[in-house]
């Protein structure tokens, strides 16, 4: 405890001296370090990669507390009822498919599974099934008393122009998406038969329990390697094949992508569990392209990131490589994998001829910029060194460069912003997150003479009609209420609002009393515009004198409150 906050290292960066603080009166959490905050059910929503229902379940449970009774939130346990029946749809249609797996020696995902030596241990592990047809699974769930809009909500059922249901993914080999907590929330479905038709995936869309940018194939078995102390890095793949065959090699710290661009919410999940990544992806074009985005995620979030990179001519995937040369040769590829950064200034280079002037000055500047991103001072020396042997000049010319980019992209930046923020619209600006903050924390309440200052559109003046709104109604609020009606972002305006940093209460005094002054000026001269608009485009004299005697009132005002300040 610091003053009137509680402080901690941040789970969501790594971070040795602490930046999170829990503000106990305002009841929100608030790191000064990644950005991240929010009230206790964002807090657990983040941390455990669940919905907000599930989220209050699990703080239910934790504090001895019931769940809000169908009396107390209807729509609450309307959607746990939705979700619940969701869960049921899969957890029958994962039994289903599975099943169908095992009793269908002759399959062709059977034949295909046995073709890619997977062992009966992965299929059982990884829950792996079958589609065999496009009719038998709705029946099926039919028959267990599902209703046709529950299957497709779940994901697993589509209905056809003549109305009829049909399997999802019909006549396919079906790879369950696991969850954090091991429910099955969503397939991927492979075809087998490589028609040219076929779409090689099918997966399932966004639904109520799935969203495709928080789950990672595999993360269910870290959460369990963690628990028992033997998780130091994750091995991130492409595919689920490639997964499993490295699971079935005994590598059991991999998970896989399944294809998608890694996210920052992936990112966020592999960091609750590990500070150490390695990326293994394909070594196609394609592969690279996912290498470099998957870079940028993970490093932007203080991740130590290594690559490694198959020789294409041994082998294009995990798999076939760990089929070809084995276990060990695998395990050693990835003790020498190679650092990011490392690996991004020596594959970038292949891309031009360091033999040519002009190509050499591209990569220099490529290579830089990219130093520059992501690196501490120490670690830039090491890289500066790197991409000096590979042209050929002097280190501290290299340094010069590197200085004169950073000046240049800063200057560029203050012009820019010295265009969109002059002097007054900063007072104005500041003034507002002053007094939306002094509302918030109930310094003042007197703020319908503050209106004229929130007639905009935008979301200052939202925040100042939902606060109004709570005086008028004399309906409590506190900080923790904004993360629940606002999508707060790290230093936007309204963060900027909850971490306003008073003043000592004489100074603070003085600044609020300038400070409603200067905005009642403020509108008398947003007035006196309007009235020379108005007076613009009269088409009468009677318009104009009236305008012209409202104008000098106006003045004769705005002259007398600056007299007074």
């Amino acid at each position: 405890r610091r003053g009137g906050s509680f402080w901690a290292c941040c789970p969501f960066n790594n971070e040795k001296t602490p930046s999170f603080s829990i503000k106990q009166d305002g009841q929100f959490f608030k790191c000064f370090g990644c950005g991240e905050s929010g009230n206790v059910f964002n807090l657990v929503m983040k941390l455990e990669n669940v919905d907000f229902y599930t989220a209050v379940e699990m703080l239910a449970k934790n504090a001895g507390l019931q769940m809000p009774s169908e009396k107390d939130n209807i729509a609450m346990q309307k959607l746990k009822y939705q979700r619940d029946r969701i869960y049921q749809v899969l957890k029958a249609t994962t039994d289903f498919y599975h099943n169908n797996l095992l009793n269908s020696s002759t399959s062709a995902q059977k034949i295909y599974l046995e073709k890619r030596q997977i062992s009966p241990e992965m299929i059982e592990k990884f829950k792996i099934g079958a589609s065999l047809d496009y009719d038998e699974l709705p029946r099926h769930l039919l028959k267990l008393g599902f209703k046709p809009e529950e299957m497709i909500s779940a994901g697993v059922v589509g209905k056809n122009e003549r109305g009829n249901l049909y399997d999802f993914y019909g006549e396919r080999l079906i790879f369950p998406i696991f969850n954090g907590f091991g429910d099955v929330v969503a397939y991927s479905g492979r075809a087998v038969d490589e028609k040219p038709e076929r779409a090689k995936y099918k997966n399932t869309p966004q639904t109520l329990v799935f969203n495709k940018s928080e789950i990672l194939f595999g993360y269910n078995f870290l959460r369990d390697l963690k628990k028992e102390h033997m998780l130091d890095t994750i091995i991130i793949v492409e595919g689920h094949i490639d997964v499993i065959a490295c699971h079935q090699a005994g590598i059991t710290n991999t998970i896989g992508c399944m294809g998608t661009a890694l996210t920052t919410q992936h990112a966020r999940k592999i960091k609750q569990l590990a500070d150490n990544v390695i990326l293994c992806l394909d070594g196609d074009s394609a592969g690279n392209l996912a290498t470099y985005k998957a870079i940028d995620t993970l490093k932007a979030i203080d991740l130590n990131v290594r690559v490694v990179r198959l020789d294409s001519s041994v082998a294009k995937d995990p798999d076939e490589f760990l089929k070809k040369r084995g276990k060990e040769e695998f395990l050693e590829l990835l003790n020498n994998a190679m650092d990011c950064v490392d690996f991004v200034l020596y594959d970038s280079a292949k891309k031009y001829d360091l033999q040519s002037n002009a190509d050499k000055n591209k990569y220099i500047n490529e290579a830089l910029n990219y130093i520059s991103k992501f690196s501490t001072p120490a670690e830039r020396e090491i890289y500066l060194g790197v991409v000096q042997k590979m042209v050929k000049i002097p280190i501290d010319a290299l340094r010069n460069s590197m200085v004169h980019n950073a000046h240049n992209t800063n200057e560029s930046k203050e012009n820019v912003d010295s265009k969109l923020d002059t002097e007054s619209n900063k007072y104005i600006l500041d003034s507002k997150i002053m007094l939306l903050s002094s509302i918030l924390y109930k310094k003042i309440k007197n703020i319908d003479e503050l209106s004229g200052l929130f007639d905009s559109d935008d979301e200052l003046s939202t925040l100042y009609g939902f606060l109004k709104d709570k005086i008028n109604t004399n309906s409590d609020y506190n900080v923790s209420m904004l993360f629940d009606n606002f999508e707060i972002k790290d230093k936007s305006l309204i963060d900027r609002v909850i971490n306003y940093n008073f003043p000592s209460e004489e100074v603070y005094n003085l600044y609020l009393k300038d400070t409603i002054k200067r905005v009642k000026q403020y509108e008398m001269e947003k007035s006196l515009s309007e009235l020379k608009s108005k007076m613009l485009n009269s088409k009468t004299d009677e318009e104009r004198n009236s305008c012209l005697q409202e104008m000098k009132e106006l003045q004769e005002k705005i002259i007398k409150e600056k007299s007074q300040r």
